[in-house]
């Protein structure tokens, strides 16, 4: 039996066992730990936390969390995978292919809008770095709000610079079944993609106000953003009563 998927195994539920987890939290939320209220909640976000304690209990070097999960899932599952065996189960590797789902391609009008968008805003703020930076330090220099106003707006635009498209490409994969439980993943993924263009399209605003001068180049974006959010409300008119674990409550 594999010892490490064993030890994995235990992890996650002492996790279960020891911290007040809300299922599914953490599939539909915008993956900014450090700007959430709920991560006592979240199991990503407490694996995070126990591998962080380990790694300092034993003097080891630090690990991303992302390679981290995905190694205690693989060690979880070469588990799973010994017990079968054990049980008289053999896992065939085509099983798999039934559950094959078709993944949408850059040609969905949602997720190549959103690439572009992600692509532009990218191009825009190598070019108007320098620029930025010396807004900033006028602004540190006259007031302090709006320093921290254009700071916020800034990094929400970095924060979904590319989360966006990702969210809309898991929304539009094709759903277990035509039932309102069956587009359940579709739906929340949608969500949580509308609400990062919503936040985007506020912190563009946000632009707009603090840099006058790029204010056609901004608007380009704005109207971009505008129209996928238009296009995503028309493509998944449930998505919005999709109700997130923990966040919508």
């Amino acid at each position: 039996m594999n010892g490490n998927g064993k030890k994995a195994i235990e992890q996650l539920q002492r996790i279960k066992e020891t911290r007040d987890i809300i299922p599914g939290i953490h599939n539909y939320c915008d993956r900014w730990c450090e700007r959430c209220a709920l991560t006592a909640h979240c199991s990503v976000f407490a694996i995070g936390e126990e591998e962080d304690r380990i790694r300092k209990e034993n003097n080891e070097p630090e690990q991303e969390l992302v390679e981290y999960v995905g190694t205690m899932l693989h060690d979880a599952m070469d588990l799973l995978s010994d017990l079968a065996r054990e049980h008289g189960i053999e896992f065939d590797e085509n099983d798999d292919e039934e559950f094959d789902f078709k993944k949408p391609t850059k040609t969905n009008y949602l997720v190549r809008k959103a690439d572009e968008h992600s692509k532009w805003l990218f191009k825009w703020f190598v070019s108007n770095n320098r620029k930025i930076d010396e807004i900033l330090a006028t602004l540190e220099e006259s007031s302090i709000s709006d320093f921290k106003i254009l700071t916020d707006a800034i990094e929400v635009l970095k924060w979904y610079i590319h989360f966006i498209a990702v969210k809309f490409s898991r929304a539009l994969m094709s759903p277990i079944d035509n039932s309102p439980e069956g587009r359940s993943d579709n739906n929340g993924s949608a969500k949580i993609a509308i609400i990062a263009v919503n936040r985007s399209i506020e912190a563009m605003a946000v632009l707009l106000r603090y840099i006058p001068k790029q204010e056609d180049v901004l608007l380009e974006g704005l109207v971009r953003l505008e129209r996928i959010k238009k296009r995503a409300l028309k493509d998944f008119p449930e998505a919005m009563s999709f109700k997130r674990p923990g966040f919508d409550d």
